[in-house]
């Protein structure tokens, strides 16, 4: 198992929890790099070793990826399937035979993902939402600007934006002008977008930490600077209420 990403901890929550667990199921076998490598694998590297990093859900696509080499083997699966009926994703599990464990891995594996992403996706919603405020751009949002201004100007083409990015540049516009600020999932997806056009040299795990790292940054400055704009708001109406 490859040293990167760092090991999470399992006790900080069941995202970590999930992590923990499913590179412990990887332990001693196929290596993240030999699966990338695959002329059947569509995720990328990146993708892959993010899915164990605890810091994010994996997709679908990313996690079935894993498993097909660590709960299945693609040396036991069949072609003899009709996979008009099956979830393209994770067909592999269908092609094992009746009494594969992979089966069974496989198919827990699937449920348990999805019912961590609905748990998250919950949690979310359950947080209220502050009144509306107007402020400023805040120091870190500022700094996460020229973080993923630096990415893209590795790429060559920072006047061309759609030519990488296509639909997805009008929201990366909207990042650069501090209109938003793109959540951890969001950065790995910019981020994986960029891969192609990035020098051989920037490892996109790297990459992918630094604009995380000046996101978070940047949410908790508007964070602050909200909570300090609603607290003058509130001082003054309540002065108002005196006069």
């Amino acid at each position: 198992m490859p040293a990167r990403p760092r090991i999470p901890n399992p006790q900080e929550g069941q995202l970590q929890l999930f992590a923990y667990e499913l590179r412990e199921l990887g332990e001693g076998k196929a290596s993240i790099g030999w699966i990338a490598g695959h002329e059947q694998t569509t995720a990328s590297k990146a993708a892959l070793y993010a899915a164990l990093s605890g810091t994010r859900v994996p997709t679908e696509r990313t996690l079935s990826t894993l498993l097909r080499w660590w709960a299945g083997n693609p040396a036991d699966e069949v072609d003899d399937i009709d996979e008009a009926y099956v979830e393209p994703v994770w067909a592999w599990i269908e092609r094992l035979p009746r009494d594969h464990e992979g089966r069974r891995l496989g198919t827990a594996w699937r449920a348990r993902l999805r019912s961590l992403a609905r748990r998250i996706e919950l949690e979310r919603e359950r947080v209220p939402k502050a009144e509306r405020v107007v402020i400023a751009v805040p120091k870190e949002q500022q700094r996460f600007i020229a973080e993923l201004r630096r990415l893209i100007k590795l790429t060559g083409l920072e006047d061309d934006l759609w030519l990488m990015l296509g639909s997805f540049s009008s929201r990366v516009e909207r990042y650069l002008s501090g209109e938003a600020i793109p959540t951890d999932k969001t950065c790995w997806l910019l981020v994986e977008r960029l891969i192609d056009f990035l020098p051989q040299e920037v490892d996109p795990l790297d990459a992918d930490l630094r604009l995380r790292r000046s996101a978070q940054a940047a949410r908790t400055g508007r964070v602050r600077e909200r909570r300090v704009a609603r607290r003058q708001t509130a001082v003054g109406l309540a002065d108002f209420a005196t006069q």
